[in-house]
């Protein structure tokens, strides 16, 4: 019987068993594409100049057969000479350090031209081989060789004991995806199924077959997480896909799809997962500076971590932030790119967007370009995908970043302080422009010589890096030096869908932005390397909007899902009378706003949440509620401009079952309790939300305005009023979290009113009642008692 045949590059099989030494920040940096361009012209350069007896780029591939699996290892060589009867595999490798001071090739580097050659060791019979290992400078072409040679059994042996290792990890993989398919045997949907779940399952799983995408809008209350995941796993089970990323906006949502997992695990289900964290809140140190002389885990790390991953996913299935960090602990390795490991190993990844979307952030081992990374894309709140996609594909120069490298480098490097002056003046040129025209922000024709004076810049502070190491002046200037990368990454993917532009910020900060109006091309790339990929969310209307912002294609399926709760769980009014316009706001309109949340909260002891457009607005709500309206058995919290997260959980716990006094959180639309909280029962029976959510009006919304209206589509829908929308639905699907639950949403502004707005309601809220805000209090006495005739006129 044929065994399975798993196949490894030799370049990922030696990167991944022969690393060693310590993880070190401080050389890298230069854009992917650039470093990749640059380096293929050298390598192209060189492989023409060696002359007669030279083949480049030969293809080469080796079958090592164990009794359960084929190990097929495969690469291309850089160059194959054969010259006198003497063979040499040359390996090419293009770098940013000075190659002079270099001693000996880099141990990885030499493992995989020692690979190439004991595999046309093996297939052609030479006694001995030689290996040259050919390093050559990105800015000056300056060239240093290291020449060795290996007998026929030496590499024999060699190659031997590295196969058998790949074996090892391979029989671990494989003896895991037995126990994965026998425990799914008999494996059913956990719960019953919700009033239109099954159809939201059964399209996920006729997604992923078909390897399409899927847009869902669905309510909450129809378990999208369960309706997602079920159906993907069952995929992963048959072998349609090697795992699930699932993606989410905020850290806070990655406890549900978690929460979905371990009831699968408690049915039976054998499905490994790691739960990413972010680099900044892992890192046991003060500061995230990841190099040997400021952080000891960094140091001999690639000597320690392999044998803590081994054992890590023999015994575990879970693997989230604090089981990481603890064996990291233990073992004296780096939590986080530990878990980068482990996540390559498991069945589901939950992690952040930026993971697989962002260019700077993304796995490369999943996501990189030209890299199919055979898994199923579940995103998540995919509404806020929109707004990330255009800060990931960004990017810009801040002129007081400049100015503070500068003065770093001018004790010790010269010439990197030159090349931040002359970006520095033309930066300056350009303040000068933008200050002369009166505006704090417009669009600019093109990137002038912008870009070559910051990819001189880059490059001197990267040789400097490359030569000097100097870790303190690297964390000084780090922020900075990857500002710069990302701006001149912008740079090189820039099109049509690009706009430049320049600002001044309130502190009067020049900023050279390159800005992404349109992160479509680019998010489907990567979707477009995928299996298949669902976005998901409560608030994904107009579906055609988020279509051509999040992927571009026509034949995206889309379903929208209908909400399992009765019309009698809840009651929506809007106010007739109340605005939130510049011109309405004032004390007079404050007062109708206060008194409205007053009337809404006496109709029934509870907790409620009242969302505004602004802190600004908020606050002088809050002033008149405090002050008109304020009782004894009604208590209320207030959202702070800046909370961490254990701020946040404190206001939560405010919010308990069944109180004995009502309460009133005043909270910002679009903010850390908009979305991405369950409040359920009684924690939570009404929202009110003061406004359209409309952002406010800016020269970063102005652009986007004007580049969808001169494309003939409606510009102030894209930059205003649908993103306003979304917050105003987010807000208010805090309230009817499960079935038991009751609730009331209040929606105060007149502009709900108009067609333009209603267009963008859900399907459930045409049963909202237009009133007086005097009217308030006596419509929701009649819904919380049962009796809801004569009620006013309904959408």
């Amino acid at each position: 019987m044929d065994t399975k045949i798993s196949t490894i590059s030799v370049r990922n099989l030696v990167e991944f068993l022969k690393r060693s030494g310590d993880i070190d920040n401080r050389t890298g940096g230069m854009p992917d594409t650039e470093l990749m361009l640059a380096g293929s012209r050298i390598h192209r350069r060189l492989q023409a100049a060696r002359g007669e007896g030279f083949r480049a780029e030969v293809p080469l591939r080796d079958d090592l057969v164990y009794d359960d699996v084929t190990l097929r290892i495969e690469g291309r060589a850089d160059g194959i000479l054969e010259e006198d009867g003497r063979v040499i595999i040359e390996e090419i490798k293009a770098i940013v350090r000075d190659v002079a001071v270099m001693e000996a090739p880099v141990p990885v580097h030499l493992a995989q031209a020692r690979l190439y050659s004991a595999i046309w060791q093996k297939q052609n019979g030479p006694e001995t081989i030689g290996v040259r290992m050919t390093y050559v400078n990105l800015e000056t072409e300056e060239v240093r060789t290291f020449d060795l040679t290996y007998t026929r059994e030496e590499n024999a042996a060699w190659y031997r004991e590295l196969a058998d290792e790949w074996h090892r990890w391979i029989a671990l993989r494989e003896n895991h995806r037995v126990s994965r398919a026998a425990s799914m045997t008999g494996l059913a949907f956990p719960f019953a199924y919700r009033p239109g779940q099954k159809r939201l399952v059964a399209s996920v799983y006729r997604t992923i077959t078909e390897g399409k995408q899927l847009f869902i809008e669905a309510p909450t209350g129809v378990g999208k997480t369960m309706s997602v995941l079920y159906p993907s796993i069952r995929a992963v089970g048959e072998g349609r896909a090697e795992r699930i990323f699932y993606l989410t906006a905020k850290a806070v949502t990655r406890a549900v799809p978690v929460e979905a997992l371990e009831i699968l695990h408690r049915a039976g289900l054998d499905f490994q997962y790691t739960v990413l964290t972010a680099k900044e809140k892992i890192c046991p140190m003060h500061e995230t500076a990841c190099n040997p002389d400021d952080c000891p885990l960094a140091k001999g790390h690639y000597d320690r971590v392999n044998a803590v991953l081994f054992r890590l996913l023999s015994e575990g299935y879970a693997f989230d932030g604090a089981a990481i960090a603890a064996a990291a602990a233990e073992e004296r390795v780096c939590p986080f790119e530990l878990s980068l490991d482990i996540a390559v190993w498991t069945d589901a990844v939950i992690c952040d967007y930026n993971y697989a979307f962002d260019p700077n952030a993304r796995l490369r081992r999943f996501f990189g370009d030209g890299v199919k990374s055979e898994g199923i894309l579940l995103i998540d709140e995919a509404h806020n995908l929109v707004d990330r996609g255009r800060e990931m594909f960004g990017g810009f120069i801040r002129k007081s970043h400049v100015l503070g490298a500068r003065r770093v480098f001018k004790a010790v490097s010269p010439k990197a302080a030159r090349s931040l002056e002359r970006l520095n003046r033309r930066l300056l040129s350009g303040k000068k422009d933008l200050e002369d025209s009166g505006t704090d922000c417009r669009r600019c024709a093109g990137l002038s010589d912008i870009e070559t004076a910051a990819m001189r810049a880059m490059g001197d502070m990267q040789a400097f890096f490359g030569e000097e190491g100097n870790s303190r002046l690297f964390t000084e200037v780090s922020d900075f030096f990857f500002e710069l990368r990302d701006f001149l990454s912008a740079a090189d993917r820039m099109d049509d869908r690009y706009v430049i532009c320049e600002e001044k910020d309130d502190e009067g900060d020049y900023i050279f932005r390159i800005r992404c109006v349109d992160p479509s091309a680019e998010l489907q790339a990567v979707m477009d390397r995928s299996v298949a990929t669902v976005l998901f969310s409560a608030t994904l209307l107009p579906i055609d909007y988020y279509r051509a912002l999040l992927s571009g294609r026509e034949d995206d399926y889309a379903v929208y899902a209908e909400t399992p709760f009765s019309a009698d769980q809840r009651r929506i009014i809007i106010g007739r009378r109340t605005g939130t316009r510049y011109t309405d706001r004032g004390e007079a309109m404050y007062r109708r706003i206060a008194g409205a949340i007053h009337d809404t909260v006496c109709a029934r002891r509870g907790n409620y949440m009242a969302f505004f457009p602004s802190y600004k607005v908020m606050e002088a709500v809050f002033d008149v509620y405090r002050r008109e309206y304020d009782e004894p058995d009604v208590n209320w919290v207030v959202q702070s401009r800046s909370m961490f997260d254990e701020d946040r959980q404190i206001f939560l716990e405010n919010f308990y079952e069944d109180p004995e006094q009502s309460l009133i959180g005043f909270c910002v639309m679009g903010g850390i309790f908009s979305e991405g909280i369950d409040l359920t029962g009684t924690r939570l029976i009404g929202a009110i939300v003061v406004g359209t959510g409309l952002p406010q009006i800016s020269g970063e919304r102005e652009i986007l305005r004007q580049y969808y209206d001169d494309r003939g589509m409606d510009g102030f829908d894209y930059a205003y009023r649908i993103p306003g929308m979304n917050k105003v639905e987010q807000a208010a699907g805090r309230v009817i979290r499960t079935a038991a639950d009751r609730g009331v949403i209040v929606l105060l502004d007149r502009r709900f009113l108009g067609a333009d707005y209603r267009r963008l309601f859900p399907r459930e809220w045409q049963d909202a009642v237009i009133a007086d805000e005097t009217a308030i209090g006596e419509i929701l006495d009649k819904f919380w008692n049962g009796d809801e005739k004569g009620m006013p006129p309904v959408l």
